[in-house]
């Protein structure tokens, strides 16, 4: 049976003020209608039903989430009690699933991420599916780049595999410079990673016990059905003993066998302000912008308001963001050092949370 494991913790925030602790971005609608999360469980359907969702998120927010996601039962709903980056987290649901099926083949989802063309999506994903059974490898998802993107990790396909439209992983590339992700534009070998991921679940334990031993003796703790008191007690020592470390760095560049479907999707992690840019509507200027506002004179500006008129008159490339208890202006170069705001008001107490 397939089912998916989407990743709802975290709370984006390089897009504060709008997102926050208590309605992190993946609860927003920023991309036509119901919040990320909701859109990232409707778009797997039909080729995973409802009972076969799983979701992470932090422990803080499973109410919130449990209301957002009502179609799913409570208790397939988790709380993290605390973050551990994604390779845990991701292990956990395996272990969950294989305990129920044996032959369970997944996919992870980041819960925040932008996904216009669903129909594609879903034709990559059954593509997916079929390589991680068939082949017994793990799956990537990766994404043709449209611009010379920084942020984002690569994927460097290589051979094709024994299934059309798949190809074997030659190597994973770090967050690259401008001239270099400029040369990976040119080169169609080269492609984004999506952070969706597809496998078996008991491949990919496999490939946990082999490369992450500490996380998999910390799985150990957890049994039973998620929502039962043992359950509960097993995630709390599991995520106590566990370290911290990504599905990238822990298993996807140490396994045997990789391969990538490359796919034109309409993707976007949504990462920080400009990218807001990209997927709301622009004026011919270039100007996107949400809720009550004027703009004048400018060009390639973000402006978002959720608390009144903003008026912004004779600016480019800028960031205007104003809530009922924060405004942000910025240049849209710097967006992404919006985080070091939160880690100052975290220092001021302001804001709750490592």
């Amino acid at each position: 049976m397939k089912y998916a494991v989407i990743l709802a913790g975290g709370w984006g925030e390089r897009l504060w003020p709008m997102s926050t602790r208590e309605r992190p971005k993946q609860l927003l609608e920023l991309a036509g209608e119901g919040s990320l999360v909701a859109q990232t469980l409707a778009r797997v359907a039909p080729l995973v039903t409802v009972e076969g969702s799983l979701v992470l998120t932090g422990a803080a927010l499973r109410d919130r989430m449990v209301e957002e996601l009502e179609q799913i039962p409570p208790a397939r709903i988790v709380g993290e009690p605390v973050g551990r980056n994604t390779a845990p987290a991701i292990a956990l649901a395996a272990h969950v699933l294989v305990a129920q099926d044996p032959d369970a083949v997944l996919t992870v989802l980041p819960a925040d991420h932008v996904i216009q063309n669903a129909e594609a999506f879903r034709r990559a994903l059954a593509v997916a599916f079929d390589a991680a059974e068939s082949e017994r490898a793990l799956v990537t998802l990766g994404i043709r780049p449209t611009r010379p993107e920084t942020e984002y990790g690569y994927v460097r396909e290589g051979e094709p595999s024994g299934i059309d439209g798949v190809f074997e992983v030659e190597r994973f590339v770090e967050k690259p410079d401008r001239e270099t992700a400029a040369r990976y534009l040119l080169d169609c070998g080269y492609h984004w990673n999506s952070g969706i991921f597809i496998w078996r679940a008991d491949v990919f334990l496999a490939e946990v016990e082999r490369h992450l031993p500490e996380v998999a003796a910390a799985l150990e703790a957890v049994e039973g059905e998620p929502g039962t008191a043992g359950f509960e007690a097993g995630i709390e020592q599991f995520y106590r003993e566990s370290p911290g470390i990504s599905v990238d760095y822990g298993v996807m560049e140490k396994a045997d066998r990789v391969v990538v479907v490359p796919c034109e999707i309409g993707w976007d992690d949504v990462g920080a302000w400009p990218a807001l840019a990209r997927i709301w509507p622009t004026d011919e200027a270039g100007n996107a912008v949400e809720g009550e506002a004027i703009v004048l004179d400018s060009e390639g500006t973000v402006v978002y308001s959720e608390d009144g008129l903003v008026a912004v008159v004779g600016l480019s490339d800028v960031v205007v963001a104003r809530t009922a208890g924060a405004t942000l202006v910025c240049p849209k170069d710097r967006a992404r050092d919006v985080r070091a705001v939160v880690e100052e008001l975290k220092r001021r107490g302001l804001v709750k949370g490592k």
